[in-house]
């Protein structure tokens, strides 16, 4: 059995190769417009080539690289579950220190008003709210956003219900602080640390489904380049091209695991109990 010293410094290794994996991930994203070819460049002559010097991921049905195209489509997937994540807390965490402070009716209805989101599992909540706005990348960003709102909302609230029976905010009364400067000023700065776990898992929790909503042809709209909808073009090419799905479908999953193996590291440090 490993000693807690030896799970402690397989779990730094494990938090560093993540973050590295995930700062390597996001600069060749941001280098995508500096390549020398565009993504919707077409080679007739190079349909579904496999693998190659020139195409390192081989090309799709219209000879575009897809190496290029994935690249271009992880940085749409990055910008799009970035603004969702954003978005969820800038709604989330408010309604969950308001919930929390106040208490009573204002909890109640907050509460059982998100409890209701909660209901409806997160990728059949998207898929709803997209197909009312409509398909693109815009809808999809929005409907991340409404989605991560309950999760954002519970951890803040709960963090907050702790913290206020602190004696600080109890001083911050008594000296006349009001209740917009306890939350902003106290109670914020100290559940700092459950929101952001929240936020990296969520991340990456946008970023699955921001790809299903692709696939399914409700996000991000063609030509421009999404994984999830590569996944879905791949799906006719699996015996003739097997290399096809594995550039956007091993990009989601790597992504996904350095997030949640940073998640779970930055729990460990932020979490004075352990």
């Amino acid at each position: 059995m490993p000693t807690s010293t030896e799970r402690t410094s397989r779990g730094r290794r494990g938090f560093v190769i993540a973050v590295v994996f995930l700062l390597i991930a996001c600069g060749l994203a941001l280098l995508a417009p500096v390549l020398p070819f565009a993504p919707y460049t077409k080679m007739t002559t190079a349909r579904l080539m496999p693998p190659s010097f020139n195409a390192w991921f081989g090309t799709d049905q219209f000879g575009r690289d897809i190496f290029v195209r994935t690249l271009w489509g992880l940085q749409v997937s990055l910008v799009i579950a970035g603004a969702a994540v954003l978005t969820s807390l800038a709604i989330g965490v408010p309604l969950g220190l308001v919930a929390a402070y106040f208490g009573r009716w204002s909890d109640s209805l907050i509460m059982r008003g998100l409890d209701a989101l909660l209901a409806f599992p997160s990728l059949l909540l998207a898929i709803g709210v997209a197909a009312i706005i409509g398909p693109g990348a815009v809808s999809a960003t929005i409907a991340l956003g409404i989605v991560g709102v309950p999760q954002m909302a519970r951890i803040a609230r709960g963090a907050a219900l702790a913290e206020q029976q602190g004696l600080y905010v109890d001083a911050a009364r008594v000296v006349g602080v009001g209740p917009l400067g306890i939350m902003a000023s106290h109670l914020m700065p100290n559940i700092l640390a459950p929101v952001v776990v929240q936020a990296t898992l969520y991340f990456a929790i946008a970023i699955l489904t921001e790809a299903g909503l692709s696939f399914i042809g409700l996000g991000v709209q063609v030509p421009r380049p999404s994984l999830g909808a590569m996944l879905s073009d791949s799906r006719a090419y699996t015996v003739s091209a097997p290399w096809y799905a594995l550039a956007p479908g091993l990009t989601i999953t790597a992504v996904v695991l350095a997030l949640n193996s940073a998640a779970d590291g930055l729990r460990a440090r932020l979490d004075p109990q352990r």
